[in-house]
């Protein structure tokens, strides 16, 4: 889903207009839905990590991606930030043998992610909090390595929430995150750029690759939700099949326009 620590984009399209309590309705009703992930796994083919049960955007490729350029081991820590409900950070944590630290400001996130954790990993290595993007609520230089997946454009301040990843990381980590630009936005809630952001942080780009086939992939998932509203409906109630629906029908047309990265930085 194009949509907070769900791995994406939005339902309203500005971080002001978004809360915890309209993020916890919608992790409320994905975490149960068994048509959402179905979708999601129909429109990424073989990249999509049923495990995980991401609702779209995260990948194989991403994943590893993400592997190698977060360099983090057993005994490291992990900090993923909007975690959302845990998927890709627990199994990062498992594929690393790094302990997680997972921060989201929807409790009904924070809770699903914790009752997942033992399918990942053993007792102890994990640990899931509410915080946000610039107040974490972690202590400086607790992290090895930072990650967020899809969600750096919903802080109401950017820079501030890059500060925090800054301020998280000890010597020598790396932040990996995935992001969307817009070349010629059509507003100032758009990024053109990450860079100057990243730069007014003291962060240092290491690595930017576009992430494959992001629009193509994407468009397929909003296609078979707009086909199956009504099995959406019966599944999730009426007010989250019109979110779905108005997500597919405005982000949808803007997607060739966009172009989504996976970026490594270093402080």
């Amino acid at each position: 889903m194009e949509h907070e620590g769900l791995q994406g984009a939005t339902l309203g399209e500005r971080a002001t207009r978004l809360t915890a309590g309209g993020f916890d309705q919608v992790h409320e009703a994905t975490a149960r839905s068994a048509l959402l992930p179905k979708f999601a796994a129909l429109a990424y083919g073989d990249e999509y990590p049923a495990e995980v049960r991401a609702t779209g955007m995260t990948t194989w490729w991403i994943l590893g991606r993400c592997i190698s350029g977060l360099r983090v081991g057993p005994g490291d820590t992990l900090v993923d930030l909007a975690c959302g409900q845990g998927g890709p950070g627990l199994w990062l944590a498992r594929a690393t043998g790094a302990d997680l630290i997972g921060i989201d400001w929807s409790s009904v996130a924070v809770e699903d992610a914790r009752r997942r954790a033992p399918d990942f990993v053993a007792a102890g290595r994990t640990r899931f909090e509410v915080g946000h993007l610039a107040e974490s609520g972690l202590p400086s230089g607790e992290a090895d390595a930072v990650l967020c997946l899809d969600a750096l454009v919903f802080a109401p301040d950017r820079v501030a929430a890059l500060r925090e990843v800054r301020r998280l990381l000890r010597a020598g980590g790396r932040f990996v995150f995935s992001a969307t630009e817009m070349p010629s936005p059509e507003d100032q809630s758009w990024v053109t750029d990450w860079q100057p952001l990243l730069a007014a942080a003291y962060l240092e780009v290491e690595s930017k690759e576009e992430v494959p086939e992001y629009a193509e992939r994407l468009q397929r998932m909003y296609d078979l939700w707009i086909e199956n509203l009504q099995a959406i409906e019966a599944e999730l109630g009426a007010p989250m099949a019109a979110r779905l629906e108005q997500e597919a029908r405005t982000v949808g047309p803007t997607l060739q326009r966009r172009r989504q990265f996976l970026i490594v930085a270093r402080p």
